[in-house]
């Protein structure tokens, strides 16, 4: 019988050492499992105290028999370190590794290993080999004192503490491991409870103790939840997480994109009575794809629309073990998305259609391709009656022709008149006015221009069905009011080409007529000189002058009508600047023998103008000498740059201008003493705004007048050549045009 007992112990010890090493070898291979470096040492300790268990069986020699105790007490107080260490790891308790505690806890683990090495230098430790012999069976076994209930209560307080720390981890809200913690737990409890029976003397045999075979069984088992066992680890990861009734679908994938869980609804939507352990990517190609996309997708022959929502499932440590996916059923989001984005596709449509029935064509369209409506009409005004001007063909089938029309007379009232006349969006029922199959209509106002109408066979028109008429209503009335702007600005069109060709055939007329006149008064002018005595043809010369500067006035009232009827492109041009003024400057010094002028002119300047330029400066410069009462009225002529305008400034020494005045000057009712002789600056105000350019009066001092007048700066053909930027130009229209409106 005791022969038996020991060769079962040994070749229990046997099994437990080569499990242990064992165990050893896979925790390194899978070191990215939560505590699987601190378990691998772990059961390398547990495998060292199977192998000195088995030498401690087979010596007989007292000092032999006390070596091998000691190293097998050290092998057995390093499984209870390890073990602690293990715990610490496994719970997310990394920190408290620090040699400030771990230093103390292996001192107190090994306390009894190190009295039992200092054994001679004290008497507190007492260690008595005895031979045993039970049931017909010697073995050498170890007697210990009263210290060693001391040492041995520290061990399981130290034991009974790292369960502490497993059971409080097991329920922890964060652990998503608690399947596996349970059955850790459950699995180490073997080895206590072994080790408890025989230091209690429940045992075969004193000398011989199966706790470090119960240690090896023990880690056969954790380590196969921790290594091997699936459902126990990363399927945990969706735990709480999962709801099995919820209308959406719940994936839970691992890393290897295998289901692993799922609920009801993801079943349904695969298409698969138990998709657990399949692969997501062989039950539907390509949804893994869509799901890392992110994107709002669809899959199989589903009209149905998903928006895939990713959560990782992280252990204590945050690696990530899966993914919890639920795909959101977004279908009404979708359908609404995509409605919004085809009526806004179709608004540049409807404001490009020319006629008022492309218009009801599209909205007709669109309402019974996109809402998802039955029929739909459109109604338009002519003459205080509502007459369709495009309707669906099952109105047309179902609905009586007059029934189709509406007008204030209508007796009973037309719905579709009392919609027009209100302006009001109404819902009518059909269900009593014979138009089955119909049962619906909303009837809405398309402002001035007639009534839509959209029906359903649904018994009721939903809300968000409303909303997107409505949209869609509105659309339509603002492609009918563009399509009325540009009827009426085509007309507006053809009615000034023809007031234009008018003035311009009446006013050549009047030219042509006049320049005749001229021709004639100055030819008998001359036919008369010598019949005249030379006291008096003073009078003729006047007469020949005022009709050679009356022949000169048609001409420039011709360019006046050329520019003012001319597009922008067709009435600016790249103009001299200096060489202009120069030219006027000339003109009054011969029309005024008494006027100092000084100019001072810099620079080539080129403004934005026409031939009429001269005309202008000469009005102001006119404008300058006429209004001064000195005997020699002094007139000062420069140009400024200021970024990309010509400011042209003439001041005069006259009396100067006052404040009303300067705002009044350039009124069309203005006198013409007010302002010189000429067109006065009436026309010089209308030729600036032409030119896009400003004009206004400042006083001069310490008397006169300043007329500034600013001018765009013109690109000449060598500027625009180094000129890279094909934004440029637009960019300094725009500036020009906003300095001119500040102005």
């Amino acid at each position: 019988m005791g022969v038996d007992i020991a060769t079962v112990a040994i070749l229990g010890n046997v099994g437990g050492a080569l499990v242990g090493f064992a165990i050893a070898v896979v925790a390194a291979r899978n070191r990215d499992v939560p505590g699987a470096r601190q378990y691998g040492w772990l059961a390398v300790a547990g495998g060292c105290w199977c192998t000195i268990s088995i030498w401690q069986l087979v010596v007989s020699d007292p000092a032999a028999v006390r070596t091998v105790y000691l190293l097998s007490r050290t092998a057995a107080m390093q499984v209870i370190g390890l073990w602690i260490v293990f715990v610490l790891v496994y719970t997310g308790r990394q920190s408290w590794l620090r040699p400030s505690l771990l230093v103390p806890l292996f001192l107190v683990i090994n306390a009894d290993v190190l009295l039992l090495l200092t054994g001679q230098a004290h008497d507190l430790v007492e260690v008595i080999v005895v031979p045993v012999t039970q049931f017909g069976t010697t073995l050498v076994t170890i007697q210990r004192g009263p210290t060693f209930a001391t040492l041995l209560a520290i061990s399981y307080g130290l034991l009974l503490l790292g369960y502490g720390l497993l059971i409080e981890f097991l329920f922890r809200s964060q652990n998503v491991y608690r399947r596996q913690t349970a059955a850790i737990i459950i699995g180490t409890g073997l080895p206590i409870f072994v080790a408890v029976l025989y230091d209690f003397g429940y045992t075969p045999h004193p000398a011989v103790d199966f706790t470090p075979v119960a240690f090896s069984l023990n880690a056969v088992l954790v380590g196969w939840v921790l290594f091997k066992d699936e459902s126990l680890s990363v399927t945990t990861l969706s735990g709480d997480t999962l709801v099995d009734n919820l209308p959406d679908p719940v994936i839970a994938l691992n890393d290897d994109c295998v289901i692993i869980d799922y609920n009801a609804a993801a079943a349904s939507a695969l298409d698969h009575p138990d998709p657990d352990g399949e692969s997501l990517d062989d039950l539907v190609p390509g949804l893994v794809d869509h799901i890392e996309r992110g994107e709002v997708f669809s899959f199989g022959d589903s009209f149905t629309y998903y928006n895939p929502q990713t959560t990782s499932l992280t252990d204590q440590f945050g690696t990530e073990r899966g993914r919890l996916i639920v795909l959101r059923d977004v279908t009404g989001q979708q359908r609404r998305q995509d409605r919004l984005e085809a009526l806004q596709a179709a608004t540049q449509q409807f404001i490009e259609a020319e006629t008022a029935e492309g218009v009801a064509e599209m909205a007709v369209e669109f309402a019974t391709a996109v809402l998802d409506k039955n029929a739909a009409g459109v109604f338009l005004e002519a003459d205080n009656v509502l007459e369709p001007a495009v309707i669906s063909d099952s109105i047309e089938q179902n609905i009586d022709e007059e029934l189709l029309c509406g007008s204030p007379t209508d007796e009973p009232e037309s719905k579709l008149w009392k919609t027009y006349e209100t302006g009001e969006i109404q819902a009518v029922s059909l269900d009593r006015d014979g138009l089955d199959p119909l049962d619906n209509a909303l009837m809405l106002p398309l402002g001035p221009h007639g009534v839509m109408a959209i029906t359903s066979h649904d018994s009721t028109l939903a809300t968000e069905d409303r909303r997107y008429a409505a949209i869609l209503a509105q659309t339509t009335q603002v492609a009918l009011d563009q399509v009325e702007r540009e009827r009426e600005l085509r007309q507006s069109r053809s009615s000034v080409q023809r007031r234009r060709e008018q003035i311009e055939f009446f006013n050549g007329v009047l030219r042509h007529s006049l320049h005749n006149a001229m021709v004639v008064i100055r030819g008998r002018a001359e036919h008369i000189r010598d019949d005249v005595p030379p006291p008096k043809r003073r009078h003729l010369d006047s007469i020949s002058d005022w009709c050679g500067k009356l022949t000169e006035m048609s001409e420039t009232i011709r360019d006046i009508n050329n520019t003012v009827t001319a597009s922008e492109a067709e009435r600016l041009d790249a103009v001299d600047l200096n060489a202009t003024l120069r030219r006027s400057i000339e003109s009054l010094r011969v029309e005024y023998d008494s006027v100092s002028v000084s100019c001072e002119l810099g620079g080539d300047y080129s403004a934005q103008a026409n031939e009429l330029l001269e005309e202008v400066l000469l009005s102001i410069l006119q404008n300058a000498v006429e209004h001064n009462n000195a005997d020699t009225p002094q007139v000062t002529v420069s140009v400024q740059q200021a970024s990309d305008w010509l400011q042209v400034r003439i001041a005069d020494d006259g009396p100067g201008m006052s404040d009303e005045l300067k705002t009044t000057v350039f009124e069309r009712g203005l006198s013409p003493d007010q302002t010189a002789g000429g067109f006065g600056l009436y026309f010089v105000s209308v030729m600036m705004d032409l030119y896009g350019g400003t004009l206004w009066f400042e006083d001069n001092h310490p008397t006169g007048t300043v007329a500034i007048l600013e001018f765009q700066q013109a690109v000449t053909g060598d500027e625009a050549e180094d000129d890279t930027g094909p934004d440029d130009t637009e960019t300094m229209a725009t500036e020009a045009q906003t300095k001119s409106h500040n102005r």
